[in-house]
């Protein structure tokens, strides 16, 4: 399955304090329990999209941020041309009908709202557990036709 992935509170500003937005950015706590998360995605063959909104300093942080944890490297599971930034948050939408994604996942409700009748599946982050548990009852449905 094609899935998209938040970056923002969904893999980037984990626990402790939110530095994002301050000269310490690469301090920035990634969000508990996303590498196994997304590791375990991955070795299952599912084909992973990051999308974010953001201007283009925010853009060029993340991307730094994400290079500093490893995830912007050839053997990360994500490639660099499967990370997508929209400048305006209706943009995801219309990014995710472009990439024919089957499942979204956003901290965001209004996100997940703009994205109904256009990702099959859409689930609203509060936790890795909790969007584990969605995309394991995703993927048994799928399974059985």
């Amino acid at each position: 399955m094609k899935i998209g992935i938040d970056i923002g509170n969904v893999i980037i500003g984990g626990d402790g304090e939110d530095t994002f937005f301050t000269e310490d950015f690469l301090e920035t706590p990634k969000v508990s329990g996303v590498d196994q998360s997304l590791q375990d995605l991955w070795a299952k063959g599912h084909e992973m999209h990051l999308i974010s909104k953001c201007g283009e300093k925010v853009e060029a942080k993340t991307l730094e941020w994400l290079r500093d944890r490893s995830y912007l490297s050839p053997s990360f599971l994500i490639p660099r041309h499967r990370m997508h930034f929209v400048r305006k948050r209706h943009l995801k939408a219309p990014m995710a009908q472009a990439l024919e994604l089957d499942i979204f996942i956003d901290d965001r409700q209004d996100i997940i709202d703009s994205m109904e009748g256009i990702v099959a599946h859409l689930i609203l982050f509060t936790s890795w557990e909790q969007v584990n548990k969605e995309l394991q009852e995703i993927f048994d449905t799928a399974a059985k036709g």
